[in-house]
């Protein structure tokens, strides 16, 4: 592993003057003594310990109870403040940002290393064995996309010439797609790799994490108008957020078997492998490394997914964040092809 020092100051970005539905004050506390907060509601194996810390009362012990918000877009929940704050790919949100979404990215995510992985349908053993075959890409112009045609190109293999790409969604989706034939190869997230190896239907291939070690993967948005009028609840939330995950990866053998009943249709090895194989880029820092946010830019500019450097001191404020899980920050070694 390599280490580099944490900012000796965490950026405080200038607040703009966008309009955003977010009240012209502070939440109130209820009758409870507690103040709400609006957070996205989520099955997603990766999101469940804030729901894992609500029952073991994280949330009350910061003075908060949660109001759980179906969303089909984050970006616009959170900038209209139907979202207190919320999870998602850095790059993505930079560019919303950029372009007039009245949005901040104010944390880091329980993790920022690419936890994607490239699978393989059983038969195949190598990424070099892709050539003239068929790879899942999740999205175009995703974060994940930018994870397949790096390690494509790590292996000599040059994504528009020596492949097809397809656009074969993610999570469940993306896993019916290989295990129907549809590709031979895809990109996806845990827990499915899993469960493919389980299932002895798919091999892993790649590492996302491995092969781009300082690419910035996730953040915590928040909407300017929360940032403006409601810093307290925000300050709150965010040290909620972190303890939530603390919490869960410090309480393996009471969390995995209540993740394992939460996710009851998939197999429960396939959970805990899925967490135990993620363990090692899973590290609660809250403090965004804005030297991986540049390299991130760099690479989503080369692979044609951006067209410009954004200004990332302008859209990134990092003074919400509890100060106590701002850490170093530490990356894997690259992985030598």
């Amino acid at each position: 592993m390599h280490r580099r020092a944490i900012l000796s100051a965490l950026v405080a970005a200038p607040v703009l003057g966008w309009t955003a539905a977010c009240g012209d004050g502070p939440a109130e506390a209820g009758a409870d003594g507690l103040k709400t907060i609006k957070l996205p509601d989520s099955t997603s194996y990766t999101q469940l310990p804030l729901r894992y810390a609500e029952e073991k009362g994280i949330w009350k012990e910061e003075g908060l109870k949660v109001e759980w918000v179906q969303s089909t877009d984050l970006i616009v929940s959170t900038g209209t403040g139907d979202v207190t704050f919320a999870f998602g790919p850095t790059t993505t949100q930079l560019r919303a940002a950029d372009g007039g979404a009245p949005i901040k990215l104010v944390g880091a995510g329980f993790r920022s290393k690419g936890p994607f992985w490239l699978i393989g349908r059983t038969g195949l053993s190598t990424v070099e064995g892709l050539r003239g075959r068929t790879v899942g890409i999740a999205t175009a112009g995703s974060g994940m996309e930018t994870y397949a045609l790096k390690i494509l190109r790590a292996h000599g293999l040059d994504p528009k010439k020596d492949v097809t790409l397809v656009a074969a969604g993610t999570q469940e989706t993306a896993y019916g797609a290989i295990t129907t034939g549809k590709v031979d190869a895809t990109i996806i997230h845990q827990p499915f790799a899993a469960l493919g190896e389980l299932e002895r239907r798919t091999v892993t291939l790649a590492r996302g994490w491995e092969y781009l070690p300082t690419y910035q993967t996730g953040t915590l948005i928040a909407g300017d108008g929360v940032i403006r009028n409601d810093p307290e609840l925000l300050t709150a939330g965010l040290r909620a957020y972190y303890r939530a995950y603390r919490l869960a990866k410090e309480s393996y053998d009471e969390y995995i078997p209540w993740l394992q009943a939460k996710l009851s249709t998939i197999d429960k090895e396939a959970v805990r492998t899925a967490i135990e194989l993620e363990d090692v880029i899973w590290e609660g820092n809250a403090a965004i490394d804005l030297d991986a946010v540049r390299t991130s830019q760099d690479i989503e500019i080369e692979v044609g997914h951006q067209k410009k450097l954004y200004d990332a001191g302008k859209l990134i404020d990092q003074r919400f964040i509890p100060r106590e899980f701002a850490l170093p920050f530490v990356y894997p070694d690259p992985k030598k092809v």
